[in-house]
């Protein structure tokens, strides 16, 4: 009889774990693969309520919150994009919501404006109401999120003892064989005229560690939306609030300025945020202030293939354009740029369409680990009834 030691016994929590946490893991891991491109569908298949026929010169900012202004809205915020038909998104409050808020932070409601026309456009959403259910699917199963939230967590914590566990499985099985290359070929390689069972172990294997590591960085973030413990305790560990741009906020100006409502001149300010931050541009986001002793603040990201996902802050003086203050990401110590990037090392939006098509690859290949292992073990589990 073989010794039970160490790597049998990672060989049966491997197993075991997997079999017993195989479904959630599957859905998750399906959910994921179609969230890797959310962005891009969304746009594609619900293009009416994000892009608009492009046939004059676009409306003006300023016009634009005149008109919202006149509907009594207060506009805390707008996005304009790259591709010039895309529709403007404005972040508007009531002004029961200012007054009622004292000064605190208040998210707003989203409304969609048409470049060329200044009006709202009323979304219809299909595809993004059907994104919506599969991230609700993907984060706690539809269920209620007390509950599915914690299913899902300890679902991912599993995920990640399996990655592990699969990397110590699929080392050579004794240490003088870790010199000898052909012990590790296998490893690496698939062997596609082998019968059904043998191509079988080989996706399971080889493919689950080439996706290894960014399956390790997707559930290790993962978790923060399982556990308030863990999302408190990461920040901790940074040194830096998760997602801080939410946070983010426009400055005092100095005590020597006017009192009245600065008009400010949105298009000497996008040409002097071009200038310093030369990049293409992905998506602008400008903050109005608040009050009349408050600056305005701008921020870009950029479109480039290899770009973070994170965006450059620019605070400017709306009576004279100076600027203020510039805060760019690449000057971020590195525990600062993670926690500004938490979700999109999550996604795979991190860096660009490079890093979303790596996670893409690897969440398709986490789907197939649950049906690859459980089709390995029932194979295995018939040779011993045959034996």
């Amino acid at each position: 009889m073989k010794k039970y030691n160490f790597r049998k016994l990672i060989n049966d929590l491997h197993l075991w774990l997997g079999l017993a946490s195989g479904i959630i893991l599957f859905i998750v891991c399906l959910t994921g693969t179609i969230l890797a491109f959310e962005t891009e569908l969304t746009l594609t298949l619900d293009r009416e309520d994000h892009y608009s026929e492009e046939n004059t010169n676009p409306i003006p900012f300023d016009r634009i919150i005149e008109n919202l202004q006149k509907q009594d809205y207060c506009v805390k915020e707008f996005i304009f994009y790259g591709k010039s038909n895309r529709n403007y998104q404005f972040t508007v409050l009531t002004k029961e919501q200012v007054t009622q808020s004292n000064g605190k932070p208040i998210r707003g409601k989203s409304i969609i404006i048409n470049p060329y026309t200044g009006q709202q456009v009323k979304a219809k959403g299909s595809f993004k109401v059907f994104m919506h259910t599969v991230e609700q699917l993907h984060r706690y199963l539809l269920l209620d999120p007390s509950i599915g939230r914690p299913i899902v967590g300890v679902s991912t914590i599993i995920f990640i003892f399996m990655c592990l566990s699969g990397l110590i499985l699929w080392l050579p099985k004794k240490l003088k064989k870790f010199k000898i290359w052909n012990a590790w070929k296998q490893g690496f390689t698939l062997k596609t005229k082998a019968n059904w069972k043998r191509i079988n172990y080989d996706v399971h294997n080889t493919f689950g560690f080439y996706a290894l590591f960014p399956l390790l960085l997707m559930g290790l973030t993962g978790l923060l939306w399982s556990f308030t413990w863990y999302y408190e305790g990461l920040e901790v560990v940074l040194g830096d609030k998760l997602g801080k741009s939410r946070f983010e906020k426009t400055i005092p100006l100095p005590d020597n300025q006017n009192s009245s409502v600065a008009a400010i001149d949105y298009t000497t300010l996008i040409k002097k945020t071009d200038s310093i931050l030369p990049y293409s541009n992905f998506g602008t986001r400008i903050m109005l202030p608040s009050d009349p002793t408050q600056s305005v603040m701008i921020r870009k990201i950029s479109s480039d293939f290899l770009a973070y996902n994170a965006s450059d802050k620019l605070q400017f003086n709306p009576y004279t354009n100076e600027l203020i203050t510039k805060t760019l990401f690449k000057d971020y110590n590195f525990g600062a740029k993670i926690a500004g990037l938490i979700r999109g090392i999550h996604v795979g939006n991190f860096a660009g369409m490079l890093t979303k098509i790596i996670y893409f690859l690897c969440c398709l290949i986490a789907t197939t680990l649950p049906i690859t292992g459980t089709l390995i073990w029932i194979n295995k589990m018939k040779k011993i009834k045959g034996s």
